[in-house]
């Protein structure tokens, strides 16, 4: 799904807009966490990384890699599959998702690092070998033992690629690796050549032997290994990672309720109005799902509009921290720059070319200053390359946060 079809509507109000009007249905939010306040409610932790407890939809992403590990066995070959997208959009739990029907299938998971691409002990403990071999080594002269040592060997092999060949199984192996786009933190240093050709060595199956690389990571991650000079992707192997469809995400949810919350009776208008909260985002759904099934758990089943009030309030806190987070990295003054940018926009004009942006980062800093926020808003998933070539925010309602929380602010203006 192509990112100029995703960035449209939010859900954060913007300091233009009455927060109560976007809750209808479940009544005055300030009104609901007053009553939750006396009523003792469960204090919620929300676990929105990792395998997704219930998990519905990218039907059309598993069938492909379904397919495409069918391939790799019938041809003895191997290849790099690509799930990347904005910043919660369910890759981690995709990837496990796939990682368990392969191993369903027959095939063996390891779980890799970025150290296994260029440390063949790494990657043979990756995937359940011993660490090292012990070799005794004895230098004699006329018989006698003049030295006796011990010599560490890495388990077979000196190269990765080597130790992946030796040690995959006819069955297939699958390395799952998250977060891809950190290999370009390798660039200059002295693994980049060894990375590059274990890299190059699945990607273009030339090992011989049934292993695919199946990799996750933000949105720039197919242009990261074109920086690292591996070739382009073989066709269908790059997945730009949307959001849920709606059959999708009001499963989810109302997985979470009544599953996980033991909720009684239909739970159909909490499920809509927490979809209306999410927009399809899996890192959303979990914000709020979580804490509804808790409330409704706590409740025994019942589902209060004071609860369904404080499981909204709770995703509202969730979703925000979790943009904080992501802009930790990004300094106030360009926050704020952004966020005016972004509130001079009318609605419908979300995309920007890079000159305008880098033009706005200025604000107070030098041009080189402004580039690197630029490639840190980029790498940390706050802003996104679109199909037009140009750049919007990832995820539609931090788009709304950013306007919500750094817009109308003359703090960085220049006099």
């Amino acid at each position: 799904m192509e990112l100029g079809n995703l960035l449209v509507g939010g859900c954060f109000p913007t300091r233009m807009q009455d927060r109560n009007t976007l809750h209808p249905r479940a009544g005055s939010l300030a009104d609901g966490v007053r009553e939750v306040q006396s009523a003792n409610m469960p204090v919620v932790l929300v676990r929105d990384r990792g395998p997704a407890q219930y998990f519905h939809g990218r039907e059309s992403v598993r069938s492909l890699f379904e397919q495409l590990r069918a391939d790799a066995i019938q041809g003895r070959g191997g290849t790099t599959f690509l799930i990347q997208g904005a910043p919660g959009a369910g890759k981690t739990a995709l990837l496990h998702q796939c990682a368990v029907e392969a191993d369903e299938d027959g095939w063996q998971v390891a779980e890799i690092d970025l150290h296994a691409l260029y440390a063949p002990t790494v990657m043979a403990q990756s995937m359940g070998e011993p660490y090292i071999t012990r070799e005794e080594r004895v230098t004699a002269f006329d018989a006698t033992v003049i030295s006796r040592g011990i010599t560490k060997e890495t388990v077979g092999a000196a190269t990765v690629p080597r130790v992946i060949k030796e040690r995959a199984p006819d069955t297939g192996l699958l390395l799952v690796l998250d977060e891809v786009q950190t290999i370009r933190t390798l660039a200059g240093g002295p693994n980049e050549s060894a990375a590059t050709v274990t890299l190059n060595a699945i990607h273009n199956g030339k090992l011989g032997c049934h292993v695919i690389l199946l990799a996750g990571g933000l949105g720039v991650s197919e242009k990261v290994f074109s920086a690292l000079g591996i070739s382009r992707f073989n066709s269908g192997c790059v997945v730009n990672l949307g959001r849920l469809s709606k059959v999708a995400e009001q499963a989810v949810i109302r997985d979470w309720l009544v599953k996980g919350g033991q909720a009684k009776g239909d739970v159909t208008p909490w499920v809509d109005t927490i979809a209306d909260e999410t927009q399809g985002w899996p890192q959303h759904i979990m914000c709020y799902a979580q804490p509804a099934a808790q409330i409704a758990r706590h409740n025994n089943g019942e589902m209060t509009p004071t609860g369904l009030a404080y499981a909204l309030a709770q995703g509202h806190e969730g979703k925000a921290e979790y943009y904080r987070a992501r802009t930790h990295e990004v300094s106030e003054a360009s926050c704020v720059a952004l966020g005016n940018l972004l509130s001079s926009l009318p609605a419908t004009d979300i995309e920007l070319d890079e000159h305008t942006i880098l033009e706005t980062l200025k604000t107070g800093q030098t041009l080189e200053d402004a580039k690197t926020e630029f490639n840190t808003l980029l790498h940390k998933g706050v802003i996104a390359k679109t199909p037009n070539r140009k750049y919007a925010v990832s995820i539609p309602s931090m788009h709304d946060w950013l306007i919500n929380e750094y817009g109308y602010d003359d703090r960085f203006d220049q006099p």
